[in-house]
């Protein structure tokens, strides 16, 4: 698949350190083969020449690996970031990060900086890395656990569980990491049965059990994880083909103002990614979007439309990011063919007083029953005849796909003779139709913002934002945790999150070759989950609705 090749890597610059050469500035060979220290039947030679291939590990001479010779902290998480970026994208980690002894003129220090900002490593209660120091097997198991947790590679256990004879000798905060490392086979440990967990790991060592964990436990074909920084900005966002995916909105408890836990919402609906979209009433829970799953109506609103963007799917699979009003049409069809039309219908809201007119539409996505007294109530069955007209009650909604509620509170001043005409046994058949929609037939609607990116070009300032229907500053000018979602030009999406404001968040999305991109829902609903792995979250705020694919 397209999202699945392996970038090329680049070749890193080579220190002295403590008597110990890792890397070398001179040009190293592409195979084991090139090293005379290596033998031919080594039990570690090909691990070696793996990583060697790919640019993860050199010699320490043109000619000499030195596979007996102890690896250094910072040379293993070197190992580890250059797996995840390439030496590009890993230069923007050149700063003062918060070690004390990872200067910024270190040749190590954008790689520690990575891997400190991504969890990878946490460094000792002083405030240090101690990158000279040799590296533990323990330390080992640990940071790749960390790695694959970071960079969203699954290690699964496919060997009984073993415990070492100095299985009491680990530490506790490694004793995890290399039980989980020992049942994917990644470490076996030595012939008496021994795991030396505070035995310093040699280059050989370090390199066989990487070499296993990569061969082991790759990432998935169908998406890519980014950690990595773009204009300086911390980003964690995943980007995937959709053609390999099925979209869907997940509502809270299935019903419009659902609220349940993120965790509850992708186990059961299966999703492999998925990210928290709509803004929600924090009351109410009611959504602040129009929102159509699946090619039905779940709810329509019309504040700030068609102002406000809308990520969306025709029935087609092609995504865009539109600005529209949807509305419901009505058609009743008498018994002697005459048929009247109602227009500018909406769905599955509440109306705001005893004296709201406006015509909704009911389903199962409100609930079992309307909760409100209908001056007319019109109750439709799944092949689309009439089976009840009621007036000043609640009324019961039809089963999910088997029908819905033609409903309004009170009675306008015109009201004409829509609801008179209704009688049991007419049909009354819906439509709906979008004003200002470039597209037809959405399969998969739901609206948020404001609009980062339109045409390529970074989009917006707070004049934009205030039509979107956005003022708060904590929205517009802050900077704040955030969600966005992103379409490139070859129609791949990318979601991302970050802590910036939405000016700094305009540009990563250009940056990283959007040609559109809007805002999500952001702070305590950042959610961004990708198969079984959370890039955000889980939060601990009940969630409304979230953007699924499975």
């Amino acid at each position: 698949m397209k999202k699945c090749h392996q970038k090329s890597w680049l070749r890193a610059a080579a220190l002295l350190l403590a008597g110990i050469l890792i890397f070398t500035a001179l040009p190293m060979p592409t195979t084991a083969a090139g090293f005379r220290d290596i033998p031919n039947n080594a039990w570690y030679r090909e691990h070696v020449l793996d990583l060697v291939s790919k640019g993860i590990i050199n010699g320490t001479s043109p000619t000499t690996f030195s596979p007996q010779k102890p690896l250094t902290r910072a040379a293993f998480v070197t190992m580890l970031a250059k797996t995840a970026l390439t030496e590009q994208e890993l230069s923007q980690y050149k700063f003062q990060g918060k070690f004390k002894d990872v200067s910024s003129s270190k040749w190590y220090n954008p790689y520690v900086n990575w891997a400190v900002e991504n969890g990878v490593v946490s460094g000792y209660e002083n405030n240090t890395f101690r990158p000279d120091r040799s590296i533990t097997r323990q330390e080992l198991a640990r940071m790749i656990t960390n790695f694959a947790q970071a960079v969203c590679r699954k290690m699964i256990p496919d060997t009984p569980a073993s415990l070492f004879r100095d299985t009491p000798q680990i530490a506790s905060y490694a004793k995890e990491s290399v039980s989980l490392c020992q049942r994917c086979g990644i470490i076996n440990g030595y012939s008496d049965n021994t795991f030396r967990p505070n035995g310093n790991a040699t280059r050989a060592e370090a390199s066989a059990l990487y070499s296993r964990f990569l061969s082991q436990c790759p990432t998935s074909g169908d998406y890519r994880i980014l950690r990595k920084r773009v204009n300086g900005i911390a980003i964690r966002a995943v980007e995937f083909d959709p053609d390999f995916y099925d979209p869907d909105i997940v509502l809270g408890k299935d019903l419009v103002d659902g609220r349940e836990a993120v965790g509850s919402m992708i186990q059961r609906s299966g999703a492999v990614i998925a990210v928290n979209a709509a803004f929600f009433d924090m009351d109410s829970y009611m959504p602040y979007s129009t929102i159509i799953k699946k090619g039905r109506i779940a709810t329509i609103d019309h504040h700030f439309a068609p102002a406000r963007p809308a990520f969306t799917m025709d029935y087609l699979g092609n995504f865009s990011i539109e600005s529209f009003s949807p509305w419901y049409t009505a058609t009743l069809t008498k018994a002697d063919g005459t048929q009247k039309e109602m227009t500018y219908i909406s769905s599955n809201k509440w109306p705001g007083n005893s004296s709201d007119a406006t015509r909704m539409v009911f389903t199962r996505d409100w609930g079992h029953d309307l909760c409100f007294p209908a001056k007319d109530a019109v109750t439709v069955n799944g092949e689309g005849i009439i089976t009840s007209v009621s007036h000043d009650k609640d009324v019961p909604i039809p089963a999910l796909g088997d029908g819905f509620v033609l409903a309004q509170r009170s009675r306008r001043y015109e009201e004409g003779d829509f609801f008179d005409s209704c009688q049991v046994g007419d049909r009354l058949d819906l439509g709906y139709y979008c004003e200002e929609l470039s597209l037809s037939n959405l399969w998969v609607s739901i609206g948020s913002g404001p609009r980062l990116v339109k045409n390529g070009a970074v989009y917006g300032d707070l004049s934009t934002y205030k039509s979107e229907g956005f003022s708060d500053p904590n929205i517009t000018t802050y900077t704040a945790e955030r969600i966005c979602a992103g379409i490139k030009s070859n129609g791949d999406l990318v979601f991302v999150n970050a802590i910036c404001t939405l000016k700094e968040l305009s540009s990563v999305m250009v940056s990283l070759g959007c040609t559109d991109a809007m805002n999500f829902d952001g702070g305590g609903s950042s959610n961004l989950y990708v198969d079984g792995f959370w890039l955000a979250g889980p939060k601990s705020r009940p969630m409304n609705n979230l953007l699924i694919f499975k």
